[in-house]
Order: C-alpha cells, then sequence, then structure tokens
C-alpha cells in the first residue's frame, strides 16, 4: 500500500509531521481529516526504498525490546486507551531508533485501516506467527487486551528462561577461554625458551616434547597462518550451522551432550508446551495451534516432531497418541495430554506441564556449577598431564644426569 508524508496542524494549530498509509492520496488526507489535522502538505513516498531501511533496522531489536512493547500496549489496553492512541504514547516514549521507526510504521498501518495484527505480521523478523497468531484470536473474540497481557508474560516466562540458560553457559565459557589462553601464552612465550635451553644442553627430548615444540614453532613462525584457520574455521562453522544439515546435526549432538542435552530437552519442553497453551487459551484450534507451535520451535527435530503429530490429529487421531508414537516427546507429556483430553482443559494442563519443566530447568541451572566441576577438573588436570609430561620430563633427566 502506498505510503504517503504528511505535514499539517493539529486542532490547537501546531504543526505535526509524519507517514500515513493509504490506498489513495484522498484515503491519506481522510485519514488526516478524521483525526482533525488541516493538511499542510500530502506526498507519497518510495515504499520499495522506506521498507528496505526498515528490513536492516528491525533486526536489531530485542526480546527486551519486544517485552517492553507487548508489556506497554497491553496495560494501556487493559486501561481502556484507544489502539492508535497507545501506539502513539508509545512512539513518543521510545528511545531506540529502530524501535521508534517500528512504532511509527505500526501506528500508520493501524490508522489506515489495518488490524494490529496484519500491521505486526509485515515485520516477521520482530514478531513471529505466534505472536501474530494470537492477536489475531484476540481481535476475533474481541479480547486483545487480555491477550496481549497472556502474550506479556509468556514472553517474559521466554525472556527468563533464556536468561537462566545463559547464565548457566556463562561459568564454563569462561574457564574454557581461560585454558585457552592459558595454552597460547605458553605455547608463545614458554615453550620458545625451554626449547633454546634444550638446545644449548644437547638433551635427547622425549616424543610429547617434540610434539609440544612443533607446535609451539608453528605457532611463532606461523601465526598469521594459526590466525587464518581459526577465522576460517569459525566462519564455516556458522555458515554451517545455519544450513539445513547443520541444524540437525547441532540439534543431535546438544540432545546427546552430559548435562547439556537434558538441559535443552527441558528448554524445549517447557517452550513447546507454554506456547502451545497459550494459543489454546486464546482459542487457536489445536491442529493450526501445532503448526503455529512447530514453525516457532528452536528445534528442528521438535519441530518435525510437531509437524507430524499435527498431521495425526488433523487425521483424527488425539494427540496423546500422536505425541505418544515420537520418541522425542518424553513420557510426561503425552501422559498429561491424556489428561487434558479427558478432563477437557487441555490449555490448563499444558501451562501446569510448562511450569514443571521450567521449574526443571531452573534446577538443572542451578546444580550446574557443581555438575561441571569434574568435567572441568578433568580438562584442566589433563593440561597439567600434558605439561608434566612434555616439559618437566626432560628437565628431570637433565636434573639426574648429574
Amino acid at each position: 500500500m502506498p505510503v504517503y508524508k504528511y505535514l499539517a496542524k493539529d486542532s490547537s494549530g501546531d504543526k505535526v509531521s509524519g507517514m500515513v498509509e493509504a490506498a489513495t492520496e484522498q484515503a491519506a488526507a481522510s485519514i488526516l481529516l478524521r483525526k482533525e489535522y488541516s493538511i499542510v502538505s500530502l506526498k507519497a513516498q518510495s515504499q520499495a526504498n522506506y521498507f528496505g531501511l526498515f528490513g536492516s533496522i528491525f533486526d536489531r531489536i530485542s526480546l527486551n525490546d519486544k517485552v517492553t512493547f507487548t508489556t506497554q500496549l497491553s496495560v494501556m489496553l487493559s486501561s481502556g486507551l484507544r489502539l492508535p492512541q497507545a501506539l502513539e504514547i508509545l512512539y513518543l516514549q521510545a528511545k531506540m531508533s529502530s524501535l521508534k521507526k517500528l512504532l511509527q510504521e505500526v501506528q500508520r498501518s493501524v490508522e489506515s485501516g489495518s488490524s494490529l495484527s496484519v500491521s505486526l505480521s509485515k515485520f516477521p523478523t520482530v514478531f513471529d506467527k505466534t505472536y501474530v497468531a494470537l492477536l489475531q484470536a484476540g481481535e476475533a473474540s474481541g479480547n486483545l487486551d487480555k491477550v496481549m497481557l497472556r502474550l506479556s508474560d509468556n514472553l517474559e516466562k521466554e525472556r527468563e528462561l533464556k536468561g537462566k540458560i545463559k547464565g548457566a553457559l556463562v561459568y564454563p565459557a569462561i574457564i574454557s577461554i581461560a585454558m585457552i589462553g592459558v595454552f597460547v601464552i605458553i605455547m608463545v612465550f614458554v615453550i620458545p625458551k625451554l626449547t633454546q635451553m634444550y638446545t644449548s644442553l644437547n638433551v635427547e627430548l622425549p616424543f610429547p616434547t617434540k610434539i609440544m615444540i612443533g607446535i609451539s614453532d608453528f605457532m611463532v613462525k606461523r601465526w598469521w597462518v594459526v590466525i587464518m584457520i581459526s577465522a576460517g574455521a569459525v566462519f564455516s562453522f556458522g555458515k554451517y550451522q545455519k544450513t539445513t544439515a547443520g541444524k540437525y546435526m547441532l540439534a543431535h549432538i546438544s540432545a546427546k551432550l552430559p548435562i547439556f542435552g537434558k538441559l535443552a530437552t527441558e528448554s524445549q519442553m517447557a517452550e513447546f508446551t507454554r506456547t502451545l497453551s497459550l494459543l489454546l487459551t486464546s482459542g487457536v484450534a489445536i491442529v493450526e495451534s501445532l503448526d503455529i507451535v512447530a514453525g516457532a520451535a528452536s528445534s528442528p527435530i521438535i519441530r518435525d516432531s510437531l509437524k507430524k503429530a499435527s498431521g495425526m490429529v488433523e487425521k483424527g487421531l488425539p494427540l496423546s497418541e500422536a505425541l505418544r508414537r515420537d520418541k522425542n516427546f518424553p513420557e510426561l507429556v503425552y501422559q498429561m495430554s491424556t489428561v487434558g483430553e479427558e478432563t477437557g482443559k487441555m490449555d490448563e494442563v499444558f501451562s501446569k506441564v510448562s511450569r514443571y519443566y521450567e521449574m526443571e530447568v531452573d534446577r538443572i541451572v542451578k546444580n550446574l556449577t557443581t555438575a561441571m566441576e569434574p568435567l572441568i577438573m578433568l580438562g584442566l588436570g589433563a593440561m597439567v598431564g600434558l605439561l608434566i609430561i612434555s616439559i618437566i620430563t626432560p628437565i628431570y633427566k637433565l636434573t639426574s644426569s648429574f
């Protein structure tokens, strides 16, 4: 739809400017007149360039920004504020240029007659299918404010869960980086000096020491090759993990890792059950809910399983039976779905299941430091042992010969 830039005066005589989306210039003028604006100028804008600019900007909007936007908008709508007014207030309050421009575009679309769900669906990198589907359900039932409140709570839980998982990864990441740093320092600064000493004394070196000296010599004299190989490996891995094969491989590996595999599984189940519960509560049909949850799933394995379950349910199979036939769903999930089908309270049952898995994730995260200590000690022990064999052994032989 065409976009028009306007300059006008409001009822107080103050100058206002902005963008309005309408099918024709006359329609754009009508929208402004309904707002009691006196039009000074109205010009059509290049829509292709306009949206091209937004495409690169909107990708930078974070989950925190989306949570804040949803929470504030839900509170305003619940307080009886009209949607265009609420969007205008959010636009005036926004500090980030990316969020400010997004809100300006959404406000313009809503004022042009589009629904909030349609306006937000133009930016799929920010508002996914689950978000848009929930808004559509709220608009259809006339309970947009209540749906927004539930959506705000859901996003808050999602942010909290992701924050816990990221926090759990900080400790092992720091230890790993520290170990790599120590290894590089030893290879670049310590080994070359010991090599000079061994050479001057003409001592016979054990095989592990020769390997360490070779690695050190390569890192010192061919440092640029090391950097290129490291950068190439990081770049290649980043590209590969974005491919279909890479996503499946990483999903399989992460599911089998000690400690982290269980954490990944529990977090995926919490995400699946929480989102499905929210969709069902908002009145979205079970098959459509499963399709939406599948599209939003972070794991390609879970995504495929949900698509299969959706197909089975569409053919008349109960959800519990569809989940039971897939090994990727824990026994608790399909057993509780059976309870939901028998009681007719599927949304409440899945909400309770999601809370259970969220508590499990919280427990794993709290125990992660303790659980990781043996693995970290093994890694440090292996490094110390390698250093002893490679560096200390020749010195011991040298002192023993005197």
